[in-house]
């Protein structure tokens, strides 16, 4: 059963608006790449840092997820398809976990493939290492923001509004602004990770509004918004009417 609700939500997830938005976004960093390759652009530290930073782990990655993930439970719970499945005799958690996976798979796959490439055509020093830091950084960062929005899909309805109220207000913006905010965004933990692994690649400062949290915090602190995101929907799915 919980092979077929996994690839049921892949073929929802896929569907060929969602799929075309998604690809789009995935192919903004490779474009970007790509266009500076053929200009000869000549890319330091600091662009490096931004563009790993800012565009992908800030930006286009929360945005994958939170167009996957969100409608995962958000739509089925507003179109009332998910009553059906839920009232099968298995255990919530082989609900929620499969479902959940799916709308990882279908995040990860597109946007580490991207950040692999992009981080090839770029980048000169240790590119393969660097490459693998870049997918492995998109690895983490997608399992919490995934999690985290697949939750808000059976809180809300609206979960897409508050992603991107998320994103663009505080990923993007206030945790960037705010010294200490950094500490509980994703964003910000996933780029320690990737500092740590691939100082090459990443080399975040060290202090000021933009620092990362130490890694010493931020691999509890993802592991644990990735478990408590995913208890909770297990959580609600318990606490749901299916009647």
């Amino acid at each position: 059963m919980s092979d077929t609700i996994f690839i049921l939500t892949l073929r929802q997830s896929l569907s060929l608006k969602r799929a075309a938005i998604l690809l789009l976004l995935a192919a903004i960093p490779l474009t970007i790449a790509i266009v500076s390759e053929i200009l000869n652009t000549d890319w330091g530290g600091d662009e490096m840092q931004g563009f790993i930073q800012a565009l992908i782990i800030n930006t286009a990655l929360p945005l994958v997820a939170l167009i996957v993930a969100a409608p995962v439970f958000a739509d089925e719970i507003e179109d009332r398809t998910l009553t059906n499945l839920m009232l099968a005799p298995i255990a919530r958690w082989q609900i929620a976990i499969p479902k959940t996976l799916a709308a990882l798979s279908v995040v990860v796959v597109p946007m580490a493939i991207s950040t692999f490439a992009s981080v090839i055509i770029i980048w000169q020093a240790d590119i393969y290492t660097s490459a693998i830091v870049g997918a492995f950084g998109i690895l983490v960062g997608a399992l919490a923001f995934t999690s985290l929005f697949a939750f808000v899909g059976t809180l809300t309805t609206r979960a897409v509004v508050f992603g991107i109220v998320y994103v663009f207000g505080f990923e993007a913006l206030i945790s960037s602004a705010i010294p200490g905010l950094k500490y509980i965004s994703i964003s910000g933990m996933t780029i320690s990770i990737m500092q740590e692994l691939g100082p090459t690649l990443v080399d975040a400062p060290k202090s000021g509004s933009n620092a990362p949290p130490p890694i010493e915090f931020a691999i509890p602190a993802i592991i644990a918004i990735i478990v408590l995101t995913n208890l909770g929907t297990i959580w609600r799915l318990k606490r749901m009417d299916v009647h």
